[in-house]
Parts: C-alpha cells; sequence; structure tokens
C-alpha cells in the first residue's frame, strides 16, 4: 500500500472516529437531560444513550462525513439522528428547553476540555497527524485519536451554538423570542440552513471555529480539520 494512501485512510479514520463521539456525546446529551426533566417518551429514552448506534443517520452521520473526509474539506459536516423532545412532560418548558440544549454543547465543550487537560498533563505537544509520523507506533496513534476527539468536540460545540435549524444555538433561539418572531423563523429555516451551510463551505466562519478551537487547544488553527 503506498504510504500516503495508508496516511490518507489513517486520517480519516481518527477524523470520523472523533466526529462520530462529539454528534454522540450532543444528542445523547440531549435526551438524557431531557429525560431527567420528565421526558419519559419512548423515543428520548431511545437515544439516552453514549452508544453511537441509535444516533447514526445514514446521511448525516456516514456519507456527508465520508464524503468531507475524501474530499480534503475543511471541517467535517454532519449530523446524528434527530428526533422531537415531548415538551408537554416538562414541568417548566421554556426553562427546561434551554437547560436540555444548553447541557449539549456544555457536554461537548466539557469533552475539549478534558482532553486538553490530558494533553497538558502529558506534556502536550502537536494535534497534527501528518505525513512523517510513524504509523506504527500505538501510542502516536492513541493520541491522535484523544487530540481528534478533544478538537471536535470543541469544534461542534461551536457548531451547534450558531442559530443553524435543529441546533442548540436555533433551539434556544425560537426558544426565547416572541411566538410571532418564532414562527417567522421556522418558516425560513431552510433558506438559513442553505445560507449557513455556504457561509462555512466558503470559510466565512474558520476565523469562529479557529477561535473556539484555540480556547482549549493553542495553535489549533493548523489541527488537521481545517488543513
Amino acid at each position: 500500500m503506498n504510504s500516503s494512501v495508508e496516511f490518507m485512510i489513517i486520517r480519516g479514520i481518527i477524523l470520523y472516529l472523533g466526529f462520530l463521539f462529539a454528534i454522540t456525546v450532543y444528542q445523547g446529551t440531549i435526551a438524557i437531560v431531557a429525560r431527567k426533566l420528565g421526558d419519559r417518551s419512548f423515543t428520548t429514552n431511545q437515544m439516552a444513550t453514549i452508544n453511537p448506534l441509535p444516533h447514526i443517520e445514514l446521511f448525516g452521520t456516514v456519507i456527508l462525513p465520508l464524503m468531507a473526509i475524501i474530499l480534503h474539506a475543511p471541517f467535517i459536516i454532519g449530523w446524528p439522528k434527530t428526533f422531537s423532545l415531548e415538551t408537554r412532560y416538562f414541568a417548566k418548558p421554556k426553562r427546561d428547553i434551554n437547560i436540555i440544549y444548553i447541557s449539549a454543547v456544555a457536554a461537548n465543550f466539557l469533552v475539549a476540555f478534558i482532553v486538553m487537560v490530558i494533553f497538558r498533563a502529558i506534556g502536550g505537544g502537536t494535534y497534527l497527524l501528518n505525513p512523517a509520523t510513524d504509523l506504527s507506533n500505538p501510542d502516536l496513534l492513541i493520541k491522535f485519536i484523544i487530540g481528534s476527539i478533544g478538537i471536535t468536540n470543541a469544534i461542534l460545540g461551536g457548531l451547534y451554538l450558531l442559530p443553524i435549524p435543529n441546533f442548540s444555538g436555533w433551539q434556544l433561539l425560537i426558544n426565547n423570542v416572541s411566538y410571532k418572531l418564532s414562527q417567522k423563523l421556522q418558516e425560513h429555516a431552510l433558506t438559513i440552513s442553505i445560507v449557513f451551510l455556504l457561509l462555512i463551505i466558503l470559510k466565512i466562519f474558520n476565523f469562529y471555529f479557529i477561535f473556539i478551537a484555540n480556547l482549549f487547544f493553542v495553535g489549533s488553527n493548523t489541527f488537521m480539520v481545517f488543513g
């Protein structure tokens, strides 16, 4: 096997593992916190796990992220299987919805923080996997996998804070504006999604993602997610 091909495959696997872990933490937290706050619906109970399998959606969790990796996109785009909260179970729906979606992003940032602490404890180092990396060294591979998990949780936590339909930032926005404005926003949800997607593809938000990542990992603007 050509060494460059081997590098691309291993890089892709490491990136995907970080992505899968991050979206599972995010979506699993939504369901777990919702259940704690009273949502006992079958779907919420099914999704209240950090097992990635229930969160996998063919297009958003498999096809699109793998396409991004193969095409060397500057970020991994994708999403877990979505589900609707049964807000009728909540004692205080507005408050509880805020808690749920803030907790989900906080969980991503907590994972990033834990990885940051681990890296500092072992003396720091690069998060980059480059063609010169000794791929036969299991310690290095484990380090890069952990680094991918940390940086991807930081970046996706930042992504989920943006007011993109179905993400935490969107749910928090429509939950805290007037009913009339909420309805207008939801009417234009598809257009808003497309606009944000184009802005991300055009790298308009790269400065934002790099800023979020650097809160945890200094120098992460050169990290493989943006390579």
